[in-house]
């Protein structure tokens, strides 16, 4: 490889230089130039002066000190009981609109149990109502669906099968000689011995 001339060492070419695995060309341009010997030994006094100084770590107990001082926040908190205890009885508004809120609550809670205990001949009424509606609409799905496998155009010819053992039995054992024919097919093909594709690495 020739260097065009004026050109001058690159900073991956002093590098070689530093580990010393410049090449010989490089190394006569290098004796030649003074710009590239003079870039090539500042850059020398910078490692050196980097691989003088003191190695430094941290002190003992230091990854302790930085978690003690770390506070993690509990992901599935958002906000704890205390903070909400004391929103909640910072203003009377605040404390008023959670009385109401659960007054509501109970209200509508004990209401409802009330009005259960009242009625309960009307809830079996419903619940009765509700699942004969739900026993016809599934007779009614089903006879749907037998409908609409009767109104196939095979459907007469699986009959007719179906009804005559003899067809019956000669289908079976047609449809039992093609499946365990896939099947031998099927492992004589995953026996077969896989054949390496010659120059396949080039």
């Amino acid at each position: 490889m020739t260097r065009p001339p004026g050109t001058h060492l690159s900073p991956d070419e002093i590098d070689s230089w530093l580990s010393g695995t410049l090449a010989r060309e490089w190394q006569q341009h290098l004796d030649q130039c003074q710009s590239c010997l003079e870039r090539a030994r500042a850059e020398r006094d910078i490692v050196d002066q980097i691989s003088a100084l003191p190695r430094l770590g941290p002190a003992a107990g230091f990854a302790d000190h930085v978690m003690a001082a770390v506070a993690v926040p509990d992901p599935f908190a958002i906000r704890s009981l205390q903070a909400t205890r004391r929103r909640l009885f910072a203003t009377r508004r605040s404390l008023a609109v959670a009385a109401s809120l659960t007054l509501l609550l109970l209200g509508s809670m004990a209401g409802s149990v009330a009005w259960s205990l009242a009625h309960q001949e009307t809830i079996a009424s419903l619940g009765n109502w509700l699942l004969s509606e739900s026993g016809q609409f599934a007779w009614l799905s089903l006879r749907g669906l037998a409908s609409n496998l009767i109104e196939q155009p095979w459907y007469s010819s699986i009959r007719s099968l179906l009804e005559n053992p003899i067809r019956l039995a000669v289908g079976s054992a047609l449809a039992s000689a093609v499946y365990f024919g896939g099947v031998l097919v099927l492992r004589r093909l995953l026996a077969l011995p896989t054949q390496q594709v010659a120059h396949a690495g080039i």
